[in-house]
Parts: structure tokens; sequence; C-alpha cells
């Protein structure tokens, strides 16, 4: 009699062999604890948030990061962040306080410590001659254009969701493909359908579409994109739900991308970037538009020339011409984490003037990013739909190039046996929404003020050297002159005239190796901003002296800044309204990676 019984040996065995030979791996590298101090003379707290552009100069806070990557086969890769997101759980409310449920009037989940989901993915590598990499779920998506689908700011950095696809073609180019889901307040009308709260809006299902080709074609490496995004709302002449519903499309917007750089000669580096984007809005009245159900399109230019090999030894040269349209629009482009120009642009020392928790302005240089502005009358370089929110003072501020035009000129130069590296910039901006006249329904006529004639001076000198006591003492030098120029702006309620704006600061810095792990340096600036407007002169002067330490041992980094702001000026711009100017503010961190 034939026994069918499977010996428990034999179906070891053959489970052994039929196994992939490839043990499940975790991955916890990334996880850390942060803690925040901030420390303030203003005395201010906030509900919502503890960042100084949120308001709060005061409170100490913790976040948690768990990073989980699963590596559960050569093909398959896995991965998921839990943060803990309580930017107003101060230390102070021991765990409980303002949180005990969502029905008192005072609850803040802003200040209960909640764990939240960011940062799942699932990433496939199947080796196929096709298709090299897929990945579903979040990303940072930088590897796509700032001026197409940018980088997300680090505090946002996986919370966009997609499919991301790449893959190999023949030749040594490559394709990528993505869909990411759009986040409703980056949507027509913030995701909320052609009118306000709009029930016909389909924004859960929202998504823009980017395809990318790259080559290279001898020494020249090229790159071109296409992307669509397409806002759909629900037909409503289609009422019949079982017969299905409907869509008609209310938004779209399109961008196209040709770049390519290369190096013709040694220690010559060439590169250049075409952008043009439109936007339709067929059944929506876009208030940035300023034209009832019209589109509009526009282009944008970067070309950039880097010497590094000259016949003067130490001397290098950088050139950057730049024509980004007043109308260019990607609702995706890059609104932080990235800096398009070459320029420093605008004096971050006067960022937010007016403000009293920005006294000192902003510790770190301008960036540049490619995103719709909103200007700010009378804050030259301010624009109001950049990602500045949920911001501390130690942090670089961006701004938009929206309209922009001009070019940068950057030369340094070291000092033979001195070791002194000595770099100067000269910007001339234009801006393309300069017009006489300018019609106040015209296109993105909410965006820009209506009679500018507006042009741009920037230059910016540095110096530094290392001088030999003390284990190596750092020294630097910067100076740098902003004018600003409106020949024809609005300086009453009805009255045009000149706008002038001319910024005027230096700074010296003396920093050391204190001992192994603790550095320290001291700084300390002039500032000056004097503000023409009409036939009233306005003056602003403060001092700035800064104070930093950083230290670190492995697994660990503790960081201070703090600064001392005096002065006198006129923050409200108003005849006669000299204040005097004092602040004290520091922000400390304790980080521990493991």
């Amino acid at each position: 009699m034939k026994n069918y019984n499977l010996k428990p040996l034999a179906l070891a065995v053959g489970l052994a062999l039929a196994a992939p030979g490839y043990a499940a791996t975790l991955d916890f590298s990334g996880s850390n604890i942060y803690m925040k101090f901030l420390d303030g003379d203003q005395r201010t707290t906030s509900d919502s948030s503890g960042d100084t552009a949120s308001g709060a100069d005061q409170g100490q806070w913790t976040e948690f990061e768990l990073r989980i990557k699963a590596t559960i086969s050569r093909q398959v890769e896995a991965g998921v962040r839990l943060q803990s997101r309580s930017p107003a759980a101060y230390w102070t409310n021991f765990g409980f306080a303002n949180n005990e449920g969502f029905t008192d009037t005072n609850a803040r989940p802003q200040q209960s410590k909640y764990i939240k989901l960011r940062g799942a993915y699932v990433q496939l590598t199947p080796g196929y001659s096709w298709l090299d990499q897929a990945l579903i779920g979040s990303s940072d998506w930088g590897t796509f254009d700032p001026f197409t689908v940018g980088k997300v700011r680090y505090i946002d950095r996986d919370n966009y969701n997609g499919f991301y696809f790449k893959g190999p073609v023949y030749g040594g180019g490559s394709w990528e493909a993505a869909r990411i889901s759009l986040p409703n307040y980056l949507q027509a009308n913030y995701g909320q359908g052609p009118s306000c709260c709009s029930t016909d809006a389909t924004q859960f299902n929202e998504g823009v579409y980017i395809t990318q080709y790259k080559h290279d074609l001898g020494p020249v490496r090229l790159a071109a994109s296409y992307q669509q995004f397409s806002d759909d709302t629900l037909r409503p002449d289609n009422a019949n739900a079982f017969d299905g519903r409907g869509t008609d499309v209310f938004a779209k917007n399109k961008v196209y991308m040709l770049k390519a750089e290369g190096s013709p000669l040694n220690g010559i580096d060439v590169r250049g970037a075409f952008y043009r984007s439109s936007y339709t809005a067929p059944l929506f009245d876009q208030p940035w538009i300023g034209n009832p159900k019209s589109s509009i399109s526009d282009n944008a230019f970067l070309v950039g020339l880097d010497i590094g090999s000259l016949p003067v030894s130490g001397l290098t040269f950088n050139l950057q011409y730049f024509n980004i349209g007043e109308g260019y629009f990607s609702n995706m482009a890059a609104r932080r984490e990235s800096d398009v120009l070459i320029s420093e642009g605008s004096e971050a020392a006067w960022y937010n003037w007016g403000q009293s928790l920005w006294l000192g302005g902003a510790a770190k240089d301008y960036q540049q990013v490619p995103t719709t502005p909103k200007n700010v009358p009378g804050q030259p370089g301010a624009n109001g739909l950049v990602d500045n929110d949920f911001m501390d003072f130690d942090e670089a501020p961006a701004e938009s190039v929206v309209g922009w035009k001009g070019f940068t000129i950057v030369t340094g130069y070291e000092v033979p046996g001195l070791g002194v590296p000595l770099s100067f910039e000269y910007t001339s901006l234009d801006y393309n929404y300069n017009r006489s006249n300018y019609s106040p329904t015209g296109p993105t006529s909410n965006f820009f003020p209506l009679n500018a004639d507006r042009a741009t001076d920037i230059m910016v000198f540095r110096a530094s050297k290392v001088w030999p006591v003390l284990g190596g003492l750092e020294t630097g030098f910067k100076w740098k002159r902003v004018a600003d120029e409106d020949t024809n702006t609005l300086v009453a309620a009805t009255t045009l005239g000149t706008r002038d704006t001319t910024d005027n600061g230096y700074s010296f810095s003396v920093g050391n190796q204190l001992f192994s792990h603790l550095y320290g340096s001291v700084s300390f600036g002039k500032y000056k901003r004097d503000v023409k407007l009409g036939a009233n002169t306005f003056e602003n002067k403060k001092d700035i002296l800064s104070l930093r330490f950083a230290y670190n041992l492995a697994g660990f980094e503790l960081g201070m800044l703090g600064q001392w702001i005096d002065g006198r000026g006129n923050p409200t711009q108003t005849v006669g309204g000299q204040l005097d100017i004092e602040q004290y503010r520091m922000k400390a961190f304790a980080k521990v990676i493991f």
C-alpha cells in the first residue's frame, strides 16, 4: 500500500529549496528626537505653532521621528515615517493642558502630542529592461525641476503622495513619469471648485501628471519634460447618479521644459533652460489672471556660464541671465528648499520689517523660488504665496522670482599666498510687470502693482581669512547694498509718485573651535534702510550682535543662535513715526539621531 504522507523532513527541505534565499531586514536609522527652545523679549506664545513666523518667541517643544525601512527582497522595499507633530505642545503644558477633548472650546489639537503617519512608500526595482524603479506613496519629488515639480519643503517633505516610474532608454538615456496627488490648497480655487465651497468639486482625486526625459549627447546633457494638471467639476446637467456623474474641466495648467548643459572647454560650463506654461480657466474666474473665464501663457529663460580656468590664477567668473514672465505658473513649482538664481536677492536683515517679532529680520540670506508671488506694497522681496509660514528667524526666507528679468555676475578671487578668498556680486533687475497705465482688470493685476516702473541693483562683497592662531581663527566680512526704485508707485490713496528703498549693511564675524566638540562664533552687523516715498523720507538703522554655538558628539547635535538688535527706525512709514528699536531673541535645539 502506498503512503502519500509527506514526511516532516521532506517538507522542510522542499520549503527551503522553494524560498527565495533572501531574509527581510528592518532599518531604523535616521530616527531622531528633536527639541527646540525659543526665548525672546516679545514674550509671545502661540496656540497653533511654536515658530517665529506664527507668532511665538517663547517656549520649549519636543518632536519624535521614527523611520522604518523594510528591505523585503532584492526587488521590494517599503518604508514609513512616524512623526509627532505637536508644534504648540509646550513643555509647561505637562502633557494634558488644553487638549482634554474636542468638545472643549479651548481644546487645541496642535497642543496634543499626536503621532502622525508620514512618508509611507513602497519601492520596486523589478529589473526589467524597460523599468528600473517604481515608487508608490510618499516622496519629496526632488527628482524633477524647481520650475515644474519642485522639491517639497522640509517640514512637508513626504506629505505629497503619488506614483513614480523610471526606466532606461536605448543609447544611455532615461525616462521618468509621475502622477502626484495634488494637495487641495494647490488646486484651482484651493480645491473648492468654480465657486467657494462648491459641492461639485472633485478635489480628492486631482493630480499632476509629468513625464521627463534625460539623455547625454557627447558632452551635452539634455532634459525635457511635459506636465499637466486638470481640475474638474461635476457637470450640472448630469445629476442622475444611477447613470454615473460626468465632469467638465474648469481649470488646466500645462508646463513644458527643455534644458541643456555641458562643458565645451576645460574649465568652462554652460547651461540653459526654457520653460513654457499655460493656465486656462474656461469655467472659472481665476483671481490671479484678472480676466473672467480667460487664460494666460508665459515663458521663463535661464542661461548660465561658469568659468573656472582663466589666465589670472585664482580668478573665477559666474554669469546668469534670467527672464521669468509675470504669467509663468506651475502649481507644483518649488516654494522653498530651492534656490534657482545665483544672486543673494533682497537684504534678509530687513525681512518682515514692520512686524515686532522680526525687528532683526532673518538670519540667513533669501532663497529665490519660481512660485507665483503676491505683491506686498513697501516690502521689496516680500511675497505672500511662497512658503515662509512656520519659519524661525534662523532659517532662510524665500522670495518669488516670477516677473524678474536681468543678470547676475559673480567674480571670485583668492589672493595668492595670503589665503584670502574674495567675491563680488552685481545683479541688475528689471521687471516684466513694468507697465504704464496698466489695466486694473488685466492679467495678474491682483498680484503686481498697476503702474510699476521698477528697477533694482544688488551688490555684495565678501572676504574671509583663517588666521593661524588659537588653532585657527576664522574671520569674515560682508558688505551689501540693495537699491530698489519704482518711479510710478502709489504713494497716497490716489497719487502716483516715486519710491526709493536703499539698503546698506556690513558685518564682521569671528569663529573658533573652542575645544574638540564645541564651535563658537560672534558677529556684528550694522544695517541702514532709507525709504523715500514721494516727498517723505523714512530712515531706519539697526545693529545686530549675534552669538552662535555648535556642540557635536557622535549622534548628538546641539546648536544655539542668540541675537541682540538695537536701533531706531520708522517701520510703519508714518510721518514722525520714529521709534527706538530693541529686541533680544534666541533659538536653540538639541537633536539625537539613532
